[in-house]
């Protein structure tokens, strides 16, 4: 599944992106559990990208440069457990916090620009094989924020990147 997302077209990211974002948005009137599992399934199919590029991209970092890709799991599923622990909560419809219990909140803000902010890294460094620096990745993580017009930019990038390893590691 990894390979696919790092050798996929761009379009083909972008209309992944869609389907799960529709799915994510919808709503069966009267039939909150097939809602809840609606959206479940689109967020994780939205989400999916991420996880497996920076999966992926972490395989092709070079030896000398270390990242925390634990950090990055654990990020990831305290994401995900959050949204499922909100839309099961709420039926579906979303929840407001504030004082004490908005206090997770913010980690959980924290893991989503982390998660976000990863793959972005990884593949700067990559191309640059050093550890990238903020100056050096924000434009990507910029790219990711504005997801759908983003993937545009980085997925050619991230297949010229896969290609060169893996022609690399033929020789």
């Amino acid at each position: 599944m990894t390979k696919f997302f790092l050798t996929a077209k761009h379009w083909q990211i972008f209309l992944l992106f869609l389907f799960g974002t529709f799915n994510a948005n919808f709503t069966y009137e009267g039939r909150p559990t097939v809602t809840i599992v609606v959206r479940l399934i689109g967020t994780l199919i939205s989400f999916s990208w991420v996880l497996f590029v920076g999966h992926g991209l972490y395989n092709y970092l070079p030896k000398k440069i270390h990242f925390n890709y634990n950090l990055f799991l654990v990020n990831f599923f305290i994401c995900l457990t959050a949204y499922t622990t909100v839309m099961i909560l709420s039926d579906g419809d979303g929840m407001t916090f504030n004082g004490l219990p908005a206090l997770p909140g913010f980690y959980v803000f924290y893991a989503l620009l982390y998660i976000t902010t990863f793959p972005g890294r990884l593949l700067k460094s990559i191309e640059i094989d050093e550890k990238a620096k903020l100056g050096g990745y924000i434009g990507n993580f910029f790219l990711l924020i504005f997801w759908p017009i983003g993937i545009w930019f980085l997925q050619p990038r991230i297949n010229k990147v896969v290609a060169g390893q893996d022609a690399n590691q033929m020789e």
